[in-house]
């Protein structure tokens, strides 16, 4: 008589991967959990395997996917769909209910705002700004090593929808893992008088700034690439972080076909607990062909009056800030550099231990928009802006992150550009000061174009 080992008949399942069946578990969850009252949420929860979170994205519908990572790459969050949303601020008076199998684990609200909250939008950012503060229906979460899917129900959840859904998510998953996709060429278009405006406006800011009325005014353009094809949000994303390992990653999605993404390396503000952290980010020198060239740029950048004359507006601005938010405050001594893939800039950290009742709204009113994404003094700043910079920016150098209960991410979201179907429009900006050239600070938006530019062919 045979002793062999028994094996049971292959079923469909087999072929699914671990984070696939726990999204058809959580789909059954789901039709089984009682909806929460008016103002309330539920989470419900699985830990699964290791997974790569843009991957996932990407496969999922497009639409409504939002991602960010932060810079440690320590925590990393992916989200589909919108199961709640408010102005940001608004998001702390809604309440996480624990039932029966739900997870009491502190959920996350994507957050993303303009830049000048008070200028006109232009009509490709109108559809951006209606969710400043969002709840996602589905969610992949990596913490270190641990990886979570979740779904959020509110009172007006429809069950067997979001059940459907997250069936659907799930067969993604699965079809396209393997699948080869050959992404768009994608061709920069012609600047045309862009360089000659950029002149006109620096020299009009340094006229400005010799009036007395502002220090400092960080001017903004862009730069448009056309695809051949459409362009898939998380593909550009992905490409993008292959070539900047450091910096903070992010993606909204306003409809199919529009989206705003980038990898900044520019923190507003941290919270962990009752500890905030910022920090301040000005001057910039292009990384070098070698290591000699990388270090003697960076020994120019550190020993250069100019630039730390703007690094200094920043740092007192947001040691200011910071300060009326705290009992204590922590400030490094001196600059460091930090060096990413094709820039290198200035930058120093600020930490206080923050008063009673300081909520994330707070920490960010009173930090954005720091003078190194406006200027100095920063209210005039803004104002000139809307003068010298013929395009709304939008959700460019405006805050983006992730909050919860238990702590807060929230960077400023340059590097960054605009998806629009085939087209991207890139943007980037310059510090202009007392004693600043427009070709140098030209050149200086051109290298942090950089990314873009190996995008493009």
């Amino acid at each position: 008589m045979s002793t062999g080992s028994f094996h049971r008949p292959a079923t469909a399942d087999d072929s699914l991967s671990v984070v696939q069946r726990s999204a058809i578990a959580l789909a059954a969850r789901i039709e089984a959990t009682q909806l929460p009252g008016v103002g309330r949420f539920v989470r419900i929860e699985s830990e699964v395997e290791p997974t790569d979170l843009l991957q996932w994205l990407r496969s999922a519908p497009a639409g409504d996917r939002r991602y960010f990572r932060d810079r440690s790459a320590k925590f990393e969050i992916a989200s589909v769909g919108i199961a709640a949303a408010c102005t940001f601020g608004e998001h702390v008076d809604w309440q996480q209910d624990v039932v029966a199998a739900s997870s009491e684990r502190a959920s996350a609200w994507f957050v993303s705002l303009p830049f000048d909250a008070v200028r006109m939008r232009d009509g490709a950012w109108k559809r951006f700004c209606q969710h400043s503060c969002v709840l996602p229906e589905f969610e992949l979460r990596r913490h270190g090593e641990q990886h979570a899917l979740a779904v959020h129900l509110t009172a007006s959840t429809d069950r067997a929808a979001l059940a459907a859904r997250m069936r659907q998510i799930a067969r993604n998953a699965g079809s396209g893992a393997t699948a080869c996709v050959v992404e768009p060429a994608l061709v920069r278009q012609p600047d045309g008088t862009a360089e000659a405006d950029w002149s006109r406006a620096v020299n009009a800011a340094l006229e400005r700034i010799r009036t007395g009325a502002m220090r400092k005014i960080v001017l903004a353009r862009t730069r448009r690439y056309i695809a051949s094809g459409a362009l898939d949000p998380v593909a550009v994303l992905t490409r993008l972080a292959s070539r900047e390992a450091r910096g903070f990653r992010f993606l909204v999605e306003a409809g199919e076909g529009h989206a705003f993404l980038g990898v900044t390396p520019e923190r507003l503000v941290s919270r962990s607990g009752r500890v905030a952290r910022s920090e301040a980010v000005a001057g910039t020198r292009p990384r070098g062909v070698d290591g000699v060239a990388d270090r003697l740029l960076g020994e120019s950048l550190l020993a250069s009056a100019k630039d730390r004359r703007e690094h200094d507006l920043v740092v007192e601005r947001v040691r200011d800030a910071l300060a009326g938010c705290s009992t204590s405050l922590r400030t490094e001594s001196e600059p460091r550099l930090l060096r990413l893939a094709y820039v290198q800039h200035l930058a120093l950290r600020v930490q206080g231990d923050l008063r009673v009742g300081v909520s994330d709204r707070d920490l960010v009113n009173a930090l954005h928009p720091t003078p190194a994404v406006a200027g100095a003094p920063v209210a005039e700043a803004i104002v000139a802006l809307r003068d010298f910079e013929p395009f709304d920016r939008g959700l460019y150098s405006g805050p983006i992150g992730v909050v919860s209960r238990d702590g807060a991410e929230i960077a400023v979201a340059i590097r960054s550009a605009r998806i629009e179907g085939n087209a991207l429009t890139a943007f980037a900006g310059a510090g202009i000061v007392e004693g600043s050239d427009p070709a140098e600070e030209w050149r200086e938006t051109g290298h942090k174009l950089l990314a873009f530019e190996r995008l493009a062919t």
